[in-house]
């Protein structure tokens, strides 16, 4: 009997979830919520651009947490604990895309593991930052070293194909103005810094976890910019981009346990390859590095073959992901977890996917 699924949102990586739902067998697409009154109502197929499923979309939580589906996948642009729960208590499992990699150091913890444990549901959480570079990947190299005395792990996306105006713009920086200042670590970070620190600390307590110490507290220790050389206008976004204003932007966050650096994340997202400096100059450069430094130290790279003939990469990497993880969550047992509580998911060959 296939797996009844919900898909919250239809933004980049919402459509494709929906996209591969529909195509696979093992599931069924039951409901599907979005935020644009000019969506409500419209076929399913319609929206993401297949053909009609016979599934209407909709803002409505209620009706959609009603259908009592085995999972809903979370693709929103914010973290929502509240509507979270509505769906853990009604039986459903969640797996979220933003928010909830590791709850027990977020206020909502309590109220979220009750919800899981009255409904009989489970929660986890992925993504590519925060998760596969931020937690999945250092810590499946740490299973083959030992002594382990620093974990660094790079992100070098390269993303002026990104469909999203405002996560380019607004949660990344892309065409905003660079700071006349150099950065100052000991200031107050910027409301998107603070954004970006609550995921990746999150990441940096489960790695923590695996590793068996405590973390202390995680650090935004730089912050760096590329400008753009010229105007431009990034596409599909739409996203406007002046000369001289940020085409890059690269953050070091640095973890601490025992007051001693244990941890450190470098994020670049980049949207030329023209900027200079050691940023990233290449497209075929890997998206993403770990550096285990121990007994033997390791080096790893993962990266994407990008296609641009279908959605961004790095939004079906995170569709594959999420699919991939819906059975694993309806066979959790009840509550939250992470990566180092269930059966790392794997895909599917094309032939078992018609279509």
């Amino acid at each position: 009997m296939p797996l009844r699924i919900v898909v919250c949102y239809t933004g980049s990586v919402g459509s494709e979830v929906a996209r591969l739902v529909v195509k696979n067998p093992a599931f069924e697409l039951v409901g599907v919520l979005v935020h644009n009154s000019d969506k409500e109502g419209k076929d399913v197929g319609d929206i993401v651009g297949i053909e009609p499923v016979g599934v209407k979309a909709t803002r409505d939580v209620e009706a959609l947490v009603a259908l009592q589906a085995d999972v809903a996948a979370w693709h929103g642009l914010t973290w929502q604990p509240e509507v979270i729960a509505r769906f853990l208590r009604a039986g459903t499992g969640v797996y979220s895309n933003i928010g909830g990699w590791h709850l027990p150091s977020a206020p909502e913890y309590q109220m979220l593991q009750s919800a899981a444990e009255e409904g009989g549901a489970a929660l986890m959480a992925g993504g590519n930052i925060p998760g596969l570079i931020s937690d999945v990947l250092p810590l499946f190299c740490t299973g083959y070293s030992t002594n382990i005395r620093m974990i660094r792990a790079f992100q070098r996306n390269f993303v002026p194909h990104y469909p999203s105006a405002i996560q380019l713009g607004q949660f990344v920086g892309i065409g905003q103005p660079v700071p006349d200042s150099a950065f100052d670590p000991k200031a107050e970070p910027a409301e998107v810094d603070k954004l970006w620190m609550w995921g990746i600390a999150q990441s940096a307590r489960i790695v923590a976890l695996g590793l068996g110490i405590p973390m202390d507290d995680l650090r935004l220790t730089n912050k760096e910019y590329g400008r753009s050389v010229q105007d431009m206008v990034l596409e599909p976004s739409g996203l406007k981009v002046a000369k001289g204003t940020a085409a890059g932007v690269r953050w070091t966050f640095t973890a601490f346990s025992r007051g001693e650096p244990f941890y450190q994340l470098i994020n670049e997202q980049t949207t030329r390859l023209d900027i200079g400096g050691d940023w990233r100059a290449a497209a075929d450069t890997p998206n993403w590095r770990v550096v285990i430094e121990g007994s033997p130290s390791i080096q790893c790279e993962f990266s994407l073959q990008a296609d641009h003939s279908g959605p961004d990469d790095v939004a079906s990497l995170n569709a594959a992901r999420a699919v991939n993880f819906l059975p694993r969550i309806v066979a959790a047992s009840p509550g939250w977890h992470t990566v180092l509580d269930v059966p790392a998911p794997v895909g599917s060959l094309a032939t078992n996917v018609p279509g």
